[in-house]
């Protein structure tokens, strides 16, 4: 299993040559701190947009769009996270009934995933949005135990009804992927050149 952020980006983007992701939704940016995460893909102004992490003994993919995971233009990217984030080869997958269609997009590269409406035995992976805030703390438990995480959404929206000084604090996602140093931000992410980099892209904003 990768464990540097060096091996995990290799094996996160095994055979990527381009991203091939959705024109219409608007990704926010993702905010970095400590050691353990890092970004995955990166697009020319430096914002994050997709970036992993660990937590306990598991690990987490975060998406900054949950229609990223929904997208099978995306599909060698997914199967690749869904592989890193699996704790033991042949775990089945599960997918929150709010992104069925992943389920279909996983199945139809081979991978065992069903539609669930929580994690759990014998999952070892889990796949939800961001906007969940029913089961915070057992996603925090599944992930800490050793299970992965695929978590995807933006802030922009819960930031529009809510209160952008609350969004790090109060956002469903941020109360999960917090626990590994990710945050969703409520600031527009640019979609325009996104390369894929051969190794660890840098962001300017981490904090460590």
């Amino acid at each position: 299993m990768a464990t540097t952020p060096a091996a995990a980006f290799e094996a996160l983007m095994s055979g990527m040559t381009s991203w091939h992701v959705p024109k219409d939704p608007i990704p926010s940016e993702l905010l970095l701190t400590g050691e353990a995460a890092f970004p995955v893909m990166v697009n020319d102004q430096g914002q994050v947009l997709i970036a992993a992490s660990s937590y306990g003994q598991g690990r987490l993919v975060v998406v900054s769009h949950e229609g990223y995971l929904l997208e099978a233009g995306l599909a060698p990217f997914l199967l690749n996270a869904v592989g890193w984030l699996c704790p033991s080869r042949g775990a089945p997958v599960g997918v929150h009934p709010s992104l069925a269609s992943l389920a279909s997009i996983l199945q139809g590269s081979g991978v065992e995933a069903q539609v669930q409406p929580e994690p759990g035995e014998p999952l070892g992976v889990y796949c939800i949005d961001a906007y969940d805030d029913t089961m915070t703390a057992e996603l925090i438990q599944f992930v800490k135990r050793g299970g992965g995480l695929l978590i995807g959404g933006q802030a922009l929206y819960w930031a529009s009804q809510h209160s952008s000084d609350k969004v790090l604090s109060k956002f469903p996602g941020n109360q999960v992927t917090s626990v590994a140093g990710v945050y969703f931000m409520d600031i527009f992410g640019d979609r325009g050149q996104l390369k894929v980099s051969k190794k660890v892209p840098k962001d300017p904003l981490h904090v460590g």
